[in-house]
């Protein structure tokens, strides 16, 4: 489990879904983004831009950053997954 995830209280069992349930997922993802009205250009840029800046500081996967919109209860939200290489400490 990673930093993040135990942080955030996140199971392993939830970062491992079946299927049915990662097609569930990416279909909620469509539809939100659909709703939010965020074009493929502007994923991209936003993808761009978390590179960029996290790479200042981090050695990051960037062929493996996840960048995805979900809805909650609360509302929408965009959430990233960055993989940051093993050993990668601050690049300054």
């Amino acid at each position: 489990m990673g930093f993040f995830d135990t942080l955030m209280g996140r199971s392993a069992s939830r970062r491992n879904p079946s299927s049915a349930s990662m097609a569930k997922q990416r279909l909620v993802e469509v539809l939100v983004q659909d709703h939010v009205k965020i074009t493929p250009e502007v994923m991209e840029a936003i993808r761009s831009d978390i590179l960029k800046i996290l790479s200042r500081h981090l050695d990051v996967d960037a062929d493996q950053l996840q960048i995805n919109l979900t809805r909650t209860d609360r509302g929408d939200n965009l959430v990233a997954n960055v993989p940051v290489r093993r050993g990668a400490g601050s690049r300054h």
